[in-house]
């Protein structure tokens, strides 16, 4: 059932993206995306990495029961969420979504100026290390905004709503290795 969620989870983000960026549908010489000011493509293979990753942090931070803002919003009458729960969630959601997409311009600004360096054989090995680690940053940033929601969703949960919630999700309350007298430390 998990392997079933996560690749449903994968796909359906992949998909997102795929659609988010206008790469769905068109042939791999089409994805290259020409930006507006100039001949330089976009890197859609970034986006597919960031996809991937962004599942896979979501399903370890949810099977250790640090569920998703919009996951737990998808299940609030199962989980018994009131208004205010709701509410302080979709907040969190919004917030977050907000953040992203500003650091995600830039972090595709930076990809299309590493694109652009190389195709204007412009480009050493002191400006690699500089642009990739701006790029580098950004997409750190993304990453911990994206598991900072995780935590702001579980501290807006109750101890039962977040049992209910591996209950549905079909986890343990703990992992096996990390069993202790309190499942939701």
């Amino acid at each position: 059932m998990t392997r079933r969620l996560l690749a449903t989870l994968a796909f359906g983000l992949t998909l997102a993206a795929g659609f988010a960026l206008g790469t769905i549908g068109r042939s791999p010489a089409e994805s290259q995306v020409k930006t507006a000011d100039t001949d330089i493509p976009t890197i859609p293979s970034t986006a597919a990495i960031f996809v991937a990753v962004n599942a896979q942090d979501t399903a370890e931070a949810e099977r250790h029961l640090y569920p998703a803002p919009q996951t737990a919003l998808q299940i609030a009458e199962s989980l018994g969420l009131s208004e205010g729960q709701r509410a302080q969630l979709r907040q969190v959601q919004h917030d977050t979504e907000a953040e992203i997409a500003a650091l995600g311009r830039r972090l595709a600004t930076e990809e299309r100026r590493l694109a652009r360096a190389f195709a204007e054989n412009n480009i050493e090995a002191t400006r690699v290390d500089a642009l990739t680690a701006r790029i580098s940053a950004l997409d750190g940033r993304i990453r911990a905004l994206r598991l900072r929601s995780h935590l702001a969703a579980r501290d807006a949960l109750t101890p039962d709503q977040l049992l209910r919630f591996a209950s549905i999700r079909g986890y343990d309350s703990a992992p096996d290795n990390e069993r202790d007298d309190d499942p939701l430390r």
